[in-house]
C-alpha cells in the first residue's frame, strides 16, 4: 500500500472511533442539559451576554392624579376627592451591568438601572404633557403630619404654626411634581438637617444607587442555582432594612437576598413549583413570584408569574408604617423613600387591596389587566420575554383628630402620589433565535444526531477496509467478502442433425421410428 492509502485508513478509523464515541456518549446525556450547562457558564461570547449587560431596558410609564374638586372639598361641599388619571408619561430606560469580578463559579457586578433616561413625547399621552398643570394634595404637609403623629404626638399643638405657609393642595406642572417638587419649609429645614429639599418622585426614584450583586454561575454550582444571589452590596440582608432585621425571623421577613434573583436572568428548566424570588430594590424587599399558568407570547410558550396577589397579606415586618396598620395588598416602603417618609406600595388604583378607596375617592378603576404586575418567563432557557412591573406609591394617613380642623378630614386616608409601570423592551433577535433553537430544535434533534453518528461510524469502517483492499468498490468488496458467490451447473441439450441420423439408421429402423 502507498503512504496515501495508509493516511486514508488512519483518518477513516479516527473518524469512525469519534463517531462511535459520540453515539455512546449520546446514550447517557440529554442534549438540552448540555446546552444549559454552556448557558450557565455565562461566557462573554453568548448572545444573551450583550442583552444582559445593557439591561434593564424598556419603557417607564408614569401616571399622576389630578384633583378636580379641590375647592369644593376644602369648602366642605364634597366629602370625597375626585381624581383624574393623567398618563402615560413615558421615558426610555436603558441600564448597564458592569462586571467587577468573575471566576468559574461566581460573578460580581454593579447594576446601574438608569444609565439612559429619555423622555418619549410621541409615546406619552401628549407631547407637551410635562407642561400640563394639575392640582395634587400637598404630600409634604400630609407626610409630615403622618410621621410626627407617631414620632412626636404632642407636635400637633404647634404643627399649624410651623406649616402655616403650606396649603392643603398644590397646583403646578407635571414636570414640577415628577422632577422638582420642593417647598420653602423643606428648603429651610434642609440647611440645618439631613432632610432632602427635593422630594419629586422621579428625581429620587431614578437616582443611581449602589447595587453590587454576587451571583452563582457555572455548572459546578448546579444549573438550578444559576444567577441566584449570594450577596448584595457584600451583605445578605438589604442594607436599608438591616436595622429592622434582628426583630423578625428570616422566614417572616423578606430582607434576606440569599437564593433570590435580580430579575434579569433565571435558572434553566423552571417548573411551576420552582421557588423564584426577586429582589425589588425599589421597595427594599424580596418579592416571591406567584405562578399563574402558561401563556403564549409572540409564539413562545411562557410561564406567567405575578409579583403581588389580590388581598395578599404583607409580611409581619412590612405590615405597618409608622404605627399605621396597612391593609391587605400593601406593604411598607418607608425605609426606601426620601426622608424616610411614611409610604406604602400597592398595585395601581388600589387594585387587590382591602382598602375601601370609594369612601374617600372617586375616579379609580382598579382591574387586573391594567394594574397587576407580572412577568412572562420562558421556562426551558430561564429568559424573561416580557414584564410589566407596576406599583403605586401611597402615604398612609393616621387618625389626625388631634390636629387642626383642616387636617382632620384626611384621617385614615391612603393618599397616592403616583404610579408607574416598567415595561420590558423586546429581546434582541439573536437572543430570540437562540431561545427558539433551544426550545424547538435541541430537544428533538438527539435521535437524529445519534442515527447520523452510527451511519458515519459504519461508513468510516467500510471506507478503511475498501482502501486497505486496493480501493475496491462496494460490489467487489461484497464478492470478496462472500467468497465469489455460488456456482450453478447448467444442463446442455445437444440436438443431432437429421442427415447424420439418416446415415447411421437402417430403413427398417426409420420405419419403426415413423410408426412410433
Amino acid at each position: 500500500m502507498t503512504l496515501l492509502q495508509y493516511v486514508k485508513i488512519v483518518l477513516c478509523l479516527l473518524l469512525g472511533a469519534g463517531s462511535i464515541y459520540l453515539f455512546v456518549a449520546s446514550l447517557s446525556v440529554d442534549y438540552r442539559v448540555l446546552v444549559a450547562r454552556e448557558h450557565v457558564r455565562f461566557r462573554q461570547e453568548m448572545p444573551t451576554m450583550d442583552s444582559w449587560i445593557n439591561s434593564p431596558f424598556g419603557k417607564l410609564k408614569n401616571y399622576v392624579f389630578n384633583v378636580t374638586n379641590a375647592e369644593a372639598f376644602l369648602a366642605g361641599n364634597d366629602t370625597r376627592l375626585k381624581v383624574q388619571e393623567i398618563g402615560p408619561i413615558t421615558y426610555n430606560i436603558v441600564g448597564y451591568n458592569d462586571i467587577l469580578e468573575r471566576n468559574a463559579t461566581h460573578v460580581k457586578y454593579s447594576k446601574h438601572r438608569y444609565r439612559i433616561v429619555e423622555f418619549l413625547p410621541e409615546e406619552s399621552v401628549a407631547p407637551d404633557v410635562l407642561n400640563w398643570t394639575i392640582t395634587s394634595t400637598n404630600n409634604v404637609l400630609l407626610g409630615a403630619a403622618a410621621k410626627l403623629k407617631h414620632q412626636a404626638p404632642f407636635s400637633a399643638l404647634g404643627f399649624d404654626a410651623i406649616f402655616a405657609s403650606e396649603d392643603e393642595f398644590v397646583t403646578n406642572s407635571i414636570y414640577y411634581f415628577l422632577w422638582e417638587f420642593t417647598r420653602p419649609l423643606l428648603q429651610g429645614l434642609s440647611r440645618f438637617s439631613n432632610l432632602a429639599s427635593n422630594v419629586a418622585v422621579l428625581h429620587n426614584a431614578l437616582k443611581d444607587k449602589r447595587e453590587e450583586y454576587t451571583v452563582n454561575i457555572g455548572p459546578e454550582r448546579g444549573i438550578e442555582n444559576f444567577f441566584r444571589i449570594e450577596a448584595l452590596n457584600d451583605e445578605v440582608v438589604i442594607q436599608e432594612q438591616s436595622s429592622n432585621s434582628y426583630r423578625y425571623e428570616s422566614e417572616e421577613c423578606p430582607y434576606n437576598v440569599t437564593g433570590a434573583l435580580d430579575n434579569s436572568l433565571y435558572p434553566p428548566f423552571v417548573q411551576p413549583n420552582t421557588p423564584l424570588d426577586v429582589v425589588a430594590i425599589e421597595s427594599c424587599r424580596v418579592l416571591p413570584l406567584n405562578y399563574h399558568g402558561q401563556e403564549v407570547y409572540n409564539g413562545v410558550n411562557t410561564y406567567r408569574y405575578t409579583l403581588l396577589e389580590a388581598l395578599q397579606k404583607p409580611p409581619k415586618c412590612l405590615d405597618t408604617t409608622y404605627a399605621y396598620k396597612l391593609y391587605d395588598g400593601m406593604f411598607d416602603v418607608s425605609k426606601c423613600v426620601i426622608n424616610d417618609a411614611p409610604s406604602a406600595f400597592s398595585m395601581p388604583h388600589f387594585y387587590g387591596t382591602s382598602y375601601n378607596w370609594s369612601e374617600h375617592y372617586e375616579g379609580y378603576t382598579p382591574n387586573a389587566e391594567d394594574h397587576q404586575p407580572f412577568i412572562l418567563l420562558e421556562p426551558i432557557t430561564g429568559i424573561p420575554v416580557t414584564e410589566k412591573y407596576r406599583f403605586q406609591s401611597n402615604i398612609p394617613i393616621p387618625d389626625l383628630s388631634s390636629f387642626s380642623r383642616r387636617l382632620k378630614r384626611y384621617s385614615n386616608m391612603m393618599v397616592p402620589s403616583f404610579w408607574y409601570e416598567f415595561e420590558m423592551g423586546e429581546l434582541p433577535f439573536l437572543v430570540v433565535a437562540l431561545m427558539w433553537f433551544n426550545v424547538n430544535v435541541v430537544q428533538h434533534m438527539q435521535p437524529y444526531c445519534m442515527g447520523f453518528f452510527l451511519l458515519l461510524a459504519v461508513w468510516s469502517l467500510l471506507k478503511a477496509i475498501r482502501v486497505a483492499c486496493g480501493d475496491l468498490g462496494y460490489v467487489d468488496l461484497y464478492r470478496k467478502a462472500c467468497g465469489g458467490g455460488t456456482r450453478n451447473i447448467m444442463l446442455e441439450t445437444r440436438f443431432v442433425p437429421t442427415s447424420a441420423l439418416a446415415q447411421h439408421t437402417l430403413p427398417g429402423q426409420l420405419s419403426d421410428l415413423a410408426v412410433k
